[in-house]
């Protein structure tokens, strides 16, 4: 599957990774693949003009916002990761050391030593904590953030996102074409759970794998074998994007 990518980059078409992770993590595949463009991270709420950046888009949430979430999470003993700018923190674990321990990542004391600015996006793991942050957020901050729901391949939500209002695949994915001047009906998105339906809307031609979200599937143009059994090439090939 990867050297189909690169092949593809190579013959001139644009491969843009959108993800949920963050730019720390996509790095070593984006060189492996030689995408050279833009790269669309944390479900959108970032958009880098490449690997090494700059930013082009960085979309948060105010940070008194974000400090009710932490207080929320930290009377409770729950445990999230916030990413602020291009640091992500997570609450520190028994033994743990504070401060940076990777590129991109530090250890924080509580969840709220961890909201220094405007969060980019709060994840939330704890099964309690799924059930009472997103209402809180639905019922007193939609003016100024969204949930996102993530789900494993058995269809089960395993975690949650809280974004800024506008943040999503979609969004990001337009910009992303007019900066590149390409229309959507010369996009090919590619995708698995449901934070792609966004992506999918601004597609010409939308490929879900079939170990994706049903809802997503539902929406797709056509359904591709899992990630397990090649989807993606298959996608590329189906479609002549390469031979």
């Amino acid at each position: 599957m990867l050297w189909l990518l690169k092949a593809a980059a190579r013959g001139g078409i644009h491969v843009v990774l959108v993800t949920g992770r963050i730019i720390h993590s996509v790095r070593d595949l984006c060189g492996s693949l030689e995408i050279s463009g833009p790269v669309i991270c944390t479900d959108g709420a970032q958009v880098y003009e490449s690997i090494n950046g700059p930013v082009l888009t960085s979309l948060t949430f105010p940070k008194e916002v974000g400090l009710e979430i932490a207080g929320l999470a930290d009377a409770n003993g729950w445990e999230l990761s916030t990413t602020i700018g291009s640091v992500t923190y997570y609450r520190r674990r028994p033994g743990q050391e504070l401060g940076p321990f990777s590129p991109g990542r530090a250890i924080a004391a509580t969840n709220s030593d961890a909201v220094t600015d405007n969060p980019t996006r709060i994840l939330i793991y704890d099964t309690e904590a799924v059930k009472n942050i997103p209402p809180l957020c639905n019922s007193k901050f939609s003016d100024h953030c969204r949930i996102e729901t993530y789900h494993g391949t058995n269809g089960e939500i395993n975690s949650v996102g809280v974004l800024a209002a506008r943040a999503n695949k979609g969004n990001a994915l337009g910009s992303v074409l007019r900066r590149l001047k390409v229309s959507r009906s010369e996009v090919m998105a590619i995708g698995d759970d449901i934070n792609d339906l966004p992506m999918f809307a601004r597609s010409g031609i939308s490929v879900a794998m079939s170990n994706a979200h049903e809802e997503l599937k539902n929406k797709a143009t056509t359904v591709a074998p899992s990630n397990d059994e090649e989807g993606i090439a298959w996608a590329l090939t189906r479609f002549g994007i390469v031979s």
